[in-house]
């Protein structure tokens, strides 16, 4: 299988070698290096499973079915056998599945009916940066499990912008990986003006409408806060740009033939409309436009 050119790739070794003497490790790397969807393969391939499964904590529904759907293919295997996914209400796995993704819950879960993990070598806790509740007591109930009954277990914890003093202070002892990833340049531009009560989506389809004009080469993701400012997006985006666009909306609740839609490549350029999902968790080809609406959902706790 010929390896895809990803900045991984850089730390593969020292990331294998590191893991064989220390099990716990901390490995920071920027979107689009490849971390999500190699670093299972290399811990696989290089033999550290040792039979065993590595499992992949997401924190979000789609990125865990969409990932391990991507790994799937580009290792020529079935969806469900030696990849596969869980998460709640819909488990694509079999005996076989030796890469699994899965939500926090999942493994949580888990870990109340088998304490000792049987059948898990290594456990990867992707997105970290987002500290989830499931997340930050999946990862001390993992610690507790390795420093008992488990001391083979393999931790890893890794994300893009993470903390890596504050998570390195916690795992202690643990190594540290870092993959610098590639730059290019960037050119950041605003609104001349407040948005004022112009609807976020028509002034996201104007801006887009001018880009196009400029930069006809290359997709654009457009970002929204939730599904119904991205109907509204793509509704607009369709209305206005023509036949020469195709127009997709990216969130979770989305059927995942969709989703996979959103993705794919095409003839024609593309235009994708998601939340944030598509900020870390996935990285979306061809694409030169972005366009930040600025706007997110955050769920937060109210004690009044």
């Amino acid at each position: 299988m010929r390896k895809p050119d990803l900045p991984i790739f850089e730390i593969e070794q020292p990331l294998l070698e590191t893991l064989t003497t220390q099990k716990r490790l901390v490995l920071t790397a920027p979107t689009g290096s490849g971390k999500s969807t190699q670093v299972p393969q290399m811990l696989l391939d290089g033999g550290l499973l040792r039979g065993g499964q590595v499992t992949v904590l997401q924190p979000r529904r789609l990125p865990t079915r969409m990932l391990a759907a991507w790994v799937a293919q580009a290792r020529d295997v079935r969806l469900g056998g030696e990849v596969g996914y869980q998460m709640r209400l819909d488990n694509v796995t079999s005996p076989a599945t030796r890469i699994c993704y899965v939500t926090e819950g999942v493994l949580l879960r888990r870990m109340l009916a088998d304490p000792d993990l049987t059948g898990l070598t290594a456990i990867v806790f992707h997105e970290f940066h987002e500290r989830h509740l499931y997340g930050d007591i999946t990862l001390a109930r993992a610690l507790q499990i390795q420093e008992s009954t488990r001391p083979d277990l393999i931790i890893l914890v890794m994300s893009a912008t993470l903390d890596v003093a504050t998570v390195q202070k916690y795992l202690h002892p643990c190594a540290v990986l870092s993959s610098q990833g590639r730059t290019y340049p960037v050119a950041i531009e605003y609104l001349s003006k407040p948005a004022g009560n112009t609807p976020v989506w028509e002034l996201a389809v104007k801006e887009l409408q001018r880009l196009v004009r400029e930069h006809p080469q290359g997709d654009a993701l457009i970002f929204m806060p939730g599904a119904y400012e991205i109907t509204r997006t793509v509704q607009a985006a369709r209305d206005t740009l023509g036949q020469q666009f195709v127009v997709f909306p990216l969130h979770g609740e989305l059927p995942p033939v969709d989703q996979d839609a959103a993705v794919a490549r095409y003839d024609r350029l593309k235009i994708v409309v998601a939340t944030n999902v598509a900020e870390t968790s996935l990285t979306i080809d061809g694409v030169r436009l972005v366009i930040d609406s600025g706007l997110a959902r955050i769920l937060r706790h109210d004690p009044y």
